[in-house]
């Protein structure tokens, strides 16, 4: 099985990449800047920046040439502002849109043809529980995360004649060993010290800290998923298996009440999942 996987240069994207090879699949992982050193994991690393099409199509096309096709495709590449909506510009929200949605669909689009010439193949995209609530601070993010579900489901109804499986991962918080913010993370520029924006950075870590699931855990299960006759179009996971009913069944209140708790120091999602 010949899979891809984008953002493998580190957190949840390299693990996963790990674990696919460890059960003896042929793994390409990308990044916009390759490491220094190489043979750092059991997979190849290749330059891919979703952001520049011509990037995104040099990279399918060398691994089509290398194998022949592209059996899975994993989208795990994630950027992530935190920012009230007012603190935050136009222009921070585009950045972050480039890469977790329009870089998506550029991804998606150079692979699908691939995948309809030889018979079928897996798309995953990985999404949160920032795909299924809106978050105070966190609108640019969630929105995008709305954005990415929504074009994966109408994706998952066009293809499926093809042969071609859509699956959309929902994790929660995972438990990586990083920084609050960093490559993966930042506040937006307009964020004053000690506003709720820094707040909800704040309570982002400890959740991260305090989570019971891990990268580990999560690419086991994409490593079962992919494998599946079967595939589910979603794959909630922990916290966001419950939240999923929650949506569909609470009255609006009782969602308010639970947002609010994010807001004000309940527990937040550490969407950072890649």
């Amino acid at each position: 099985m010949i899979v891809l996987v984008t953002g493998a240069s580190g957190g949840f994207g390299s693990v996963l990449g790990d674990t696919l090879a460890g059960q003896g699949m042929t793994v390409y992982g990308t990044s916009r800047q390759l490491p220094d050193r190489g043979g750092e994991h059991p997979f190849e690393m290749l330059r891919m920046d979703v952001t520049e099409p011509g990037s995104v199509e040099a990279c399918v096309r060398d691994v089509v040439a290398r194998e022949g096709r592209i059996d899975v495709l994993v989208n795990c590449v994630n950027a992530m502002i935190i920012g009230a909506f007012e603190e935050q510009t136009v222009d921070e929200v585009r950045a972050l849109y480039e890469t977790n949605v329009f870089g998506v669909i550029e991804i998606c689009q150079q692979v699908i043809p691939v995948m309809r010439r030889q018979g079928g193949g897996t798309i995953v995209n990985m999404s949160s529980l920032g795909g299924l609530l809106a978050v105070p601070y966190m609108s640019a993010y969630t929105s995008a995360k709305f954005a990415l579900e929504a074009l994966s489901e109408a994706l998952y109804h066009e293809v499926a004649s093809d042969g071609i499986d859509v699956v959309i991962m929902q994790p929660v918080a995972m438990a990586i060993d990083r920084p609050a913010t960093g490559a993966h993370l930042h506040v937006v520029t307009r964020a004053e010290a000690g506003s709720p924006s820094h707040k909800m950075v704040a309570r982002m870590a400890r959740d991260t800290a305090a989570s019971r699931l891990t990268p580990e855990m999560v690419a086991k299960r994409v490593a079962q998923v992919i494998t599946l006759d079967r595939k589910p179009l979603r794959v909630p996971m922990d916290k966001a298996k419950p939240l999923t009913l929650l949506k569909r069944l609470a009255p609006q209140f009782v969602i308010d009440r639970l947002v609010r708790g994010l807001a004000q120091g309940g527990p937040a999602e550490d969407a950072a999942s890649s």
